[in-house]
């Protein structure tokens, strides 16, 4: 059976689209989707948990990794027709989506736009009131990172006492992706922060939404998630996870890979 990584590329809306594939393309399909600054790779942990009895597909975003990185084209419904797309490419048979941050946005329309698309949606701390400022309190961050010089990252990577492996991959970390991408990513979709719930609202696959602690790093205030859940139709289901960041499948993977699998299994 097939469970190592291959990648390959395929175009969609006119844009080279780069991907990672884990498993038996006979198996039920999922869809792996990151978010900004990510790379379609940074879910092989969650790939490789599922590999054995699923057919998994991370694509790399337009701005990341190796796919295109065009100037303009960064709207939210940019990234949803790239999956919509994506999806009838590689022929996926309406896979499970399971997005993080941006991808969590992503998939919220999914499921309440594409429900032919795709089957289920599991999202990991999706950003939604908070997209209106990301702009101001996210962006610095990923301009710092993608600004910084490779001799810095190489130097902190050796004392560090990382391999020279991880150390490529560390720099591939801070570089893959197109700053100007992400500049218009975070400063041109402000709107989402108020058409959110609408989408939430008109949901129609099983959908769950795991929760990020506002207090250790999540995106999503106690007020907030309060309200989505009093606006949340039967086929939606929120999670907090106390104690745990945004980057939940990165701090507590074993806890992650099962709660997917069990949302997968229903």
């Amino acid at each position: 059976m097939a469970t190592g990584a291959r990648d390959g590329f395929t175009e969609v809306q006119g844009l080279k689209m780069h991907y990672w594939e884990w498993g038996d393309r006979g198996n039920p399909d999922v869809l792996l989707v990151h978010g900004w600054t990510g790379f379609g790779k940074t879910w092989a942990g969650v790939a490789e948990s599922l590999a054995d009895r699923y057919h998994v597909v991370a694509p790399d975003h337009r701005g990341h990794g190796e796919s295109d990185k065009p100037v303009t084209g960064y709207r939210l419904q940019d990234f949803v027709t790239d999956m919509h797309e994506f999806i009838q490419k590689l022929e996926l048979n309406r896979p499970a989506y399971v997005g993080h941050s941006w991808g969590g946005n992503i998939g919220t329309i999914m499921a309440s736009d594409f429900g032919e698309d795709i089957s289920r949606a599991f999202l990991e701390d999706p950003v939604y009131w908070k997209m209106v400022n990301a702009f101001v309190t996210s962006l610095p961050q990923a301009l710092a990172r993608s600004n910084r010089p490779e001799s810095d990252i190489r130097a902190d990577g050796k004392s560090r006492g990382l391999t020279p492996e991880q150390i490529d991959e560390d720099v591939y970390r801070h570089h893959h992706f197109s700053p100007h991408a992400v500049t218009r990513l975070l400063s041109d979709n402000r709107e989402w922060a108020r058409v959110c719930e609408d989408h939430m609202k008109r949901i129609t696959v099983p959908t769950l939404v795991l929760v990020a602690d506002i207090n250790a790093g999540g995106y999503m205030i106690p007020e907030e998630l309060e309200y989505y859940r009093s606006i949340a139709p039967t086929d939606l289901e929120f999670r907090l996870w106390e104690g745990v960041g945004h980057m939940m499948h990165g701090a507590k993977p074993e806890q992650f890979n099962q709660e997917l699998a069990e949302f997968l299994e229903r």
